[in-house]
Formats: C-alpha cells, sequence, structure tokens
C-alpha cells in the first residue's frame, strides 16, 4: 500500500471512534438483515469494516479479508473496544483475493465494498463467477464500486486506469453479476461531496502527509490543500444482490 494510504488508515483509526463510523456509513444490510439465511458473513477487503462492527450483534461466524495486515489489525482491536465477546465469532485472514482460497463454508452474507474497482472488468468476471461458486441459494451480495460519473474518471487520460482500473456503469454490473444467477434486490446510484466532518478530517491528514514529506512552505501547503479538498463528487453504485 502507498504510503500516504497507509498513512490515512492509520490517522482513521487513531481519530475516528466505531460509533462515528458506524453512524456515519450508510448500510443498506440493515433492511434486509431478517432475510440471511444460516450461514457466515464474508467482507472481502474489508479494511477496518463499519459493515462488520454493524453486524457483530447477529448471530453469525464473520470472516474479515484483507491483504493489509495493519488493516485487520486496527479492525481486530476496533471490535475489541466495541465488543470484546464479539472477536470469538471473528477470524481475520490476510489474502491475495482473488487468488487465495476463501474459507470453505456456506456464506449467508458476501460484502465487496469499494474493491472491484481495482480490478479490470475482465478480472472483474471471473470474480463475479467466483462469487457465483462460493455462494448458495439465498446468499446476499453487498456490491460498492465507482460509477463512470467518479470525479476521478477521465477517459480521455492514457492514465485514466493507473489506479481504479475500472469505471462501472449498470451494464457493466449485469455482465459481472449474471441475472440468471442473481435477483437485484437494491440499486441505489450515489453521488455526494465531502461532508464537513470528513473534511476536518481530510486536513487533518493533509497536514500529516506534508509534514512527512517535508513540503512546509504555508503558500504550497495552501495550495495543495485547496485543490484536494475543492468539491469533488463521489459517484458510487451500491447493489444488492440475492443467489437465485
Amino acid at each position: 500500500m502507498d504510503k500516504s494510504l497507509k498513512l490515512y488508515w492509520d490517522l482513521y483509526f487513531e481519530t475516528v471512534s466505531n460509533d462515528e463510523m458506524v453512524r456515519e456509513h450508510s448500510n443498506p444490510i440493515r433492511e434486509f438483515e431478517k432475510e440471511l439465511i444460516d450461514g457466515a458473513i464474508l467482507d472481502i477487503g474489508c479494511g477496518q469494516s463499519p459493515f462488520i462492527l454493524d453486524l457483530l450483534k447477529l448471530d453469525k461466524k464473520i470472516f474479515a479479508i484483507d491483504n493489509e495486515l495493519f488493516q485487520l489489525k486496527h479492525l481486530e482491536n476496533r471490535i475489541r473496544n466495541f465488543d470484546s465477546e464479539s472477536l470469538k465469532k471473528c477470524t481475520f485472514l490476510q489474502s491475495n483475493f482473488p487468488a487465495d482460497n476463501l474459507p470453505d463454508t456456506n456464506y449467508s452474507l458476501i460484502i465487496l465494498s469499494n474493491i472491484l474497482h481495482f480490478y479490470n472488468i475482465q478480472e472483474c468476471i471471473e470474480i463475479g463467477n467466483l462469487i457465483k461458486t462460493i455462494s448458495v441459494k439465498g446468499t446476499i451480495i453487498y456490491i460498492k464500486v465507482h460509477s463512470y460519473k467518479h470525479h476521478t474518471n477521465d477517459p480521455e487520460n492514457p492514465d485514466n486506469n493507473e489506479y481504479f482500473k475500472h469505471f462501472f456503469n449498470r451494464m457493466n454490473l449485469d455482465s459481472v453479476f449474471n441475472k440468471n444467477d442473481f435477483e437485484t434486490i437494491y440499486f441505489a446510484d450515489v453521488e455526494s461531496i465531502n461532508s464537513q466532518n470528513q473534511i476536518k478530517f481530510l486536513e487533518k491528514w493533509l497536514d500529516c502527509f506534508l509534514d512527512n514529506n517535508r513540503i512546509y512552505n504555508p503558500v504550497e501547503r495552501l495550495a495543495i490543500k485547496k485543490d484536494y479538498l475543492q468539491n469533488k463528487t463521489e459517484a458510487n453504485f451500491v447493489v444488492m444482490l440475492k443467489k437465485k
């Protein structure tokens, strides 16, 4: 992971409480909790997952998977501070998805939040086939991906897919998760700008980032912060599917 991103997530762990994270995070899974079948919860690319913190109340085994060990440690500590008894139901796995094998069990819920846009469309189709294989009838899949309206999407730029490998449209999602196999139970086309709380956090992170890079000139710092913090549209599709 890029050093600036590690700095971001370390600072996030230190400054954003569990309650803040859960309260400020939109989680449509809550609306479908009573529809969850028997089986474990799998969060792929979990980070410090607000989903897991929100779902600890359920009597389900939870698998938290990420390729970054420090994020798994942060999540483990969050759960310990939130509800130490719930640690017993959680398994933390450092794993290279999708190359490494996933736990062999039935899943009631599979979470793919902010991960698919780090793969090109062909890789996403292969991931969709993998999800089809590991899910059973009634498994719910949560997906959040950057849409083509995301502020970083610039198709005219030859380096457009250097970091985010794909920006999705609705047809892309249908090609990844075939309608013959999955029923759409929730779909949202979401556009938003940063809240004041998010801006305050970003300012704090930028100060740390600039200090770490020894950028102390106040005019230069102000210009960098102004450019980064200008209103930029976050555009995502949030989708929930149920395996047929």
